[in-house]
């Protein structure tokens, strides 16, 4: 009995020193364990989270599932402000439409789906409108649309496609009659009445593209096709030849016979070869005549 207990010890010891002796060290690591793929934060991956985000219909909530619900780490404890920093992080405006490393910029290019050229029906004229604006002030951009109250607001994100346009008071600007111009006196208030066409991209009937005094009130701008060279006679003037001065008595129009504007818009407008320019954007577009210096209302 001794010896068979002896035998089988001898056995087992001589296992457990020749298993022991082949543990290896150089194993390889063990992968880190991610939910995401590799191009998860290059943005031209098709893996890229901004393509997977609109995909979902811009729904954040499996993002906060572990970012938590201010993005700030979370259970992955990785802040999604490292990368998105301003106020909100990914819920802030320029994330999806705007200049993603400019705050200035939150409205397009870029549009939802990254397009930047002004022929995109996402991009269009919102530059000109707001930062690029050479031929007034800024447009709020309550003045197209109704703002929502944060990036969860029912108003933001629906199953519509594309923004809602609401207009706001500026393209409604009730203009009429100045003191003291007796040729006006027939003619009445200017009450434009302003639509946007979805299925063209266009506007028309707003006071800020020609529905006001002596304007040209049939005027109908497309959002995506605006034309520098031929502004002065779009909204006012001859459309055809872009010559600015509005219609004479003569004509069929109210506006005193006058071969240059700069006669009485002198600190709104300049004249150099021929070439109208706007040297002071306040006092174009504002809803006032600026006659000789005196901002007054139409």
């Amino acid at each position: 009995m001794k010896r068979l207990f002896l035998f089988f010890t001898i056995v087992f010891s001589t296992l457990i020193i020749v298993s022991c002796s082949e543990i290896r060290e150089d194993l390889p690591q063990a992968p880190e364990i991610t939910l995401h793929k590799s191009g998860f934060s290059t943005p031209g991956s098709s893996d890229f989270h901004g393509k997977l985000i609109a995909n979902s219909n811009w729904d954040m909530k499996q993002c906060q599932q572990c970012h938590a619900s201010n993005y700030n780490g979370g259970t992955a404890q990785a802040s999604c402000y490292d990368c998105h920093k301003l106020p909100g992080g990914p819920e802030a405006c320029n994330t999806c439409h705007g200049d993603f490393v400019n705050p200035l910029k939150q409205a397009p290019p870029r549009a939802l789906n990254g397009a930047i050229s002004s022929s995109e029906r996402g991009v269009g004229a919102h530059s000109k409108h707001l930062s690029d604006n050479i031929m007034g002030v800024a447009v709020e951009c309550t003045e197209c649309h109704t703002m929502p109250n944060g990036f969860s607001d029912p108003i933001h994100i629906d199953n519509t496609l594309g923004a809602e346009v609401v207009f706001g008071d500026f393209a409604k600007l009730n203009t009429n009659i100045p003191s003291g111009f007796s040729y006006d006196a027939s003619l009445g208030d200017f009450n434009p009445n302003p639509s946007f066409n979805f299925e063209a991209g266009s506007c028309s009937n707003t006071y800020c593209h020609g529905y006001f005094k002596n304007g040209n009130t049939n005027n109908v701008v497309l959002f995506t096709a605006q034309s520098e060279g031929s502004a002065c006679g779009t909204c006012h003037g001859d459309p055809t030849t872009g010559n600015p001065m509005p219609k004479t008595p003569a004509e069929g129009g109210t506006h005193p016979p006058n071969a240059n504007c700069v006669t009485c818009h002198l600190d709104e407008v300049s004249i150099n070869g021929g070439v109208y320019s706007i040297t002071d954007k306040s006092k174009h577009i504002n809803g006032k005549l600026n006659i000789f210096g005196d901002e007054e209302t139409y």
